[in-house]
């Protein structure tokens, strides 16, 4: 049996799909990047480098990735920026997180909103929209609006990788989408 389409259904479901969505975007991410570096030092002892070398340089590089700003980061400070503050450089690492779960949450609603009434945006479970999402947002507007480098100065395992988050957020999207909207 199908449900009427609603603009207050599809807001409910999505801000809860959205949050979601974004919160195992961020685990995957996690899980990828600890894939990453467990790999690389795997190949790195078996070449024969000292365990305590590898240690000693993989802290660093985790201090220096924590010192640089990403994307969110930027958009963060620029925001405060117009809006006439400024984020300590000790708070910035939090509303980048603002501005991540922000997007990713308002993308949610603007998602199921748009599934109510136009059921087609849900092709492939939500993976056709997450790859539309990549192109649309981290191959384009990011880079235009420099909050990173030019996508061409990235390594394709880079852009794989996004893409890859950007799957796994639409996949989640619609799986979540598609539940609550089964009670709401």
């Amino acid at each position: 049996m199908s449900k009427s389409p609603s603009v207050v259904r599809g807001l409910i479901v999505g801000v809860v799909a959205g949050v979601t969505a974004t919160l195992v975007m961020d685990q995957f991410q996690n899980l990828l990047a600890a894939a990453q570096k467990a790999s690389e030092k795997q190949q790195r002892l078996a070449n024969g480098e000292s365990p305590w070398l590898i240690a000693n340089e993989q802290a660093q590089q985790e201090m220096k990735q924590h010192n640089t700003e990403n994307a969110t980061d930027k958009a963060a400070r620029k925001i405060a920026e117009i809006a006439g503050t400024t984020i300590s450089r000790r708070k910035i690492k939090s509303a980048g997180e603002v501005v991540h779960y922000t997007f990713g949450t308002l993308t949610g609603v603007g998602y199921s909103v748009a599934a109510e009434f136009v059921p087609e945006i849900t092709t492939g479970g939500g993976t056709a929209f997450a790859t539309l999402l990549f192109i649309g947002g981290d191959e384009v507007a990011v880079p235009a609006l420099h909050l990173s480098a030019p996508a061409s100065h990235q390594p394709a395992s880079s852009h794989l990788q996004y893409w890859a988050a950007h799957i796994v957020y639409g996949g989640t999207l619609e799986l979540t989408r598609t539940l609550l909207r089964r009670f709401i």
